[in-house]
C-alpha cells in the first residue's frame, strides 16, 4: 500500500489488523455497489442542460452506476491513509454525499406525468406544450439550480406502477429513500408565502392540502433535509436564508402549530414502534385515495416491514397494528374509542380513534419523585406489559371490576347512552355505547382497566392518582352464552375515565379478547 496502512476501531477497541489495498479497494466497491441497490430509488430521473433548454430522462440504477463510476477510486484515494473508525459506514456516508438526489413531495393533481409517459420520447417537446409536465419541470429546475442535484425522484413518474414487485418495493422504501436524499423539495400549490402558511396555524382555517394526505406525513418527517416552496415556486424562505428549511425555526414552528407535530420531531425524527397513540394522532386527520395507503404510508413511521395486498381494504390497517404489537409492551396502544377493526374488538378501526392531547407518563427515578403517584408509577409497572396477539384474540391482564347498570337511554338504532355504578368509583360511569344492542337483563357488565399500577404479587391496584384511570368496557350475555363464553370488549364513543374513590387492590384477570 505504497507505505501506508488503514486501521479501524473494532468493537470499541483499536484493531491492529491492517488492510490489504485490493481488499480495501474490494471494500469500496462492494459499499458503493450495495449503496445503489439497497439504498437508492429503482429509478431515477437524470437532469441536465444546454444551449436548448433543460433535459431530464428516467435512469436505471445501472445507468447511476455507470454515471458514478469514478467514484470507488476517489474514495479509496482520499481513505487509503485514513484511519478510520467504523470503516463501512465512513465509505457508505461518503457515498451517500457523493450520489445525491432531490426527492419530490406534493399534491398529486388529475393528471401528471406517468412511468409510461417518461419512457415516451421526445419528452422535452412534450415538456414544453403539455401542461401536466410543467409541474415536473420547475421541481426538477429546482433541483438542479437550487441544490445541485443531478438527479431527482418523482413518485408520479419514477415506479412502474404495472409490477406488483416493483410498487411493493417502493412502497416498503420510500421511508428509506426520502431519508437517504440530499433534500426533499416540497411544492404547496395552495400557499402562496410564508405570510399565508401562518394564517393556516389559526383553528377552522383552510390549510394546504398538502398537509391533509397521508403519504405526505412520512416525506415531512423522513429526509434530514427538507425545502418548501410555494404555489409559484418561490421558497417561502430565501434560499440565502437556509437550503434547508429543517433548521429553520420560523418555518418549523407555523409546520408544528398546522400538525401538532412536536417541534422536537419535525427537526430530528427516528422512526420506530414507540409513542403509538401520539404518532397515530398524526395522521387521525390525514386521507388517502385508496383504503390501503392509511396503514402503508405509516410502514416507515413505525419501521415496520409490511406485504403489500391493494385490495385487502382495511384488513391492511390491522396488519400494521398487530406488527406494531409484536414490538410494542406498553397499555397505551389500546388508548384508543370508537369503530373497532373488523377483525377484532380491541383494535381501532382507524388512526383517527386515538384521542387528541395524550401525553406519555413520564417516569421518574425513585429519588426524584416528590409524591405517591410518582413513587408508585417509579416503582410498579403499568398495566400488562406482556398482552399478546393470538389466536384465540387479544391475551391481556387487567384489573376487572364488576359494574352495575344503573340506566340506559337510546339514542339512535346504533347508539345508547349506558350509566354504570360501582363502590369504588367516585362518580357514575356514563359511557355512549355503539354497536349491536346488548339485552339489559341477560348481560353482565364490567370495567377492565389497562393502566393499573402492577404489584409483583400478581395484584393490581388503583390509587390516588391526578389523572383519570383508563379502560375498556366488557359484556357477557348470559342468557343464550354457551358455557365457556368470554367476555367481549365493546365500542364507546369515547375513552372510558374513572376516578376511584379509595385504594382499590385485586388479583388480575387474564383475558382473550
Amino acid at each position: 500500500m505504497s507505505g501506508s496502512d488503514v486501521r479501524m476501531v473494532v468493537d470499541g477497541g483499536i484493531g491492529a489488523s491492517r488492510i490489504d489495498d485490493n481488499d480495501f479497494k474490494e471494500l469500496v466497491e462492494e459499499v458503493f455497489d450495495e449503496y445503489i441497490i439497497n439504498e437508492m430509488p429503482i429509478r431515477l430521473i437524470h437532469i441536465s442542460e444546454d444551449g436548448q433548454g433543460l433535459h431530464f430522462k428516467l435512469v436505471d440504477r445501472a445507468f447511476v452506476k455507470e454515471h458514478f463510476k469514478l467514484v470507488p477510486d476517489e474514495i479509496y484515494r482520499e481513505f487509503c491513509n485514513a484511519r478510520l473508525v467504523d470503516m463501512e459506514d465512513c465509505i457508505r456516508e461518503r457515498v451517500k454525499e457523493t450520489l445525491k438526489y432531490a426527492i419530490f413531495s406534493h399534491r398529486w393533481l388529475s393528471s401528471e406525468p406517468s412511468y409510461q409517459d417518461m419512457s415516451t420520447e421526445p419528452m422535452k417537446v412534450q415538456a414544453e406544450l403539455e401542461p401536466k409536465w410543467q409541474k415536473l419541470r420547475q421541481f426538477c429546475r429546482k433541483a438542479r439550480d437550487d441544490h445541485g442535484c443531478e438527479f431527482a425522484w418523482s413518485d408520479t413518474c419514477c415506479i412502474n406502477k404495472t409490477g406488483s414487485a416493483e410498487l411493493d418495493e417502493s412502497i416498503r422504501s420510500m421511508f428509506r429513500w426520502y431519508r437517504n436524499s440530499h433534500v426533499c423539495i416540497v411544492h404547496l400549490s395552495e400557499t402562496e408565502n410564508l405570510a399565508a402558511l401562518e394564517r393556516q396555524q389559526k383553528d377552522g382555517a383552510k390549510v394546504d392540502v398538502w398537509f391533509t394526505r397521508g403519504w405526505t406525513l412520512q416525506e415531512l418527517l423522513a429526509p434530514a433535509q427538507i425545502k418548501f416552496y410555494g404555489r409559484d415556486w418561490n421558497p417561502l424562505v430565501p434560499l440565502d436564508q437556509s437550503k434547508s428549511d429543517r433548521v429553520n425555526d420560523i418555518i418549523m414552528r407555523k409546520i408544528e402549530k398546522i400538525t401538532n407535530i412536536p417541534l422536537e420531531d419535525l427537526k430530528s425524527f427516528e422512526p420506530g414502534t414507540n409513542r403509538v397513540p401520539q404518532k397515530m394522532l398524526w395522521a387521525s386527520k390525514r386521507r388517502t385515495s385508496r383504503t390501503e395507503d392509511i396503514a402503508y404510508c405509516l410502514i416507515g413511521i413505525f419501521n415496520v416491514s409490511l406485504m403489500i395486498a391493494y385490495g385487502e381494504g382495511n384488513r391492511a390497517f390491522f396488519r400494521l397494528m398487530e406488527e406494531i404489537i409484536k414490538r410494542y409492551d406498553k397499555w397505551d396502544v389500546f388508548l384508543w374509542s370508537g369503530q373497532c377493526s373488523h377483525y377484532n374488538a380491541t383494535l381501532p378501526h382507524a388512526p383517527r380513534c386515538y384521542p387528541v392531547g395524550y401525553q406519555e407518563t413520564l417516569v421518574k427515578r425513585r429519588h426524584e419523585v416528590g409524591n405517591e403517584e410518582e413513587w408508585n408509577t417509579a416503582r410498579y409497572d403499568i398495566g400488562d406489559r406482556l398482552f399478546a396477539l393470538t389466536n384465540h384474540g387479544l391475551q391481556i391482564k387487567v384489573l376487572r371490576l364488576f359494574v352495575d347498570l344503573q340506566h340506559a337511554r337510546d339514542e339512535s338504532h346504533n347508539s345508547r347512552y349506558l350509566t354504570f355504578r360501582h363502590t369504588e368509583f367516585n362518580h357514575d360511569v356514563v359511557v355512549r355505547h355503539i354497536g349491536p344492542k346488548r339485552e339489559p337483563h341477560s348481560t353482565i357488565w364490567a370495567i377492565a382497566v389497562l393502566d393499573y399500577w402492577a404489584d409483583s404479587s400478581g395484584k393490581g391496584f388503583m390509587d390516588g392518582r391526578k389523572d383519570p384511570f383508563t379502560a375498556f368496557l366488557l359484556s357477557k350475555d348470559t342468557l343464550h352464552a354457551s358455557p365457556d363464553a368470554r367476555w367481549r370488549k365493546e365500542m364507546t364513543e369515547e375513552v372510558i375515565k374513572i376516578q376511584q374513590a379509595r385504594h382499590c387492590v385485586d388479583k388480575l384477570v387474564q383475558l382473550y379478547l
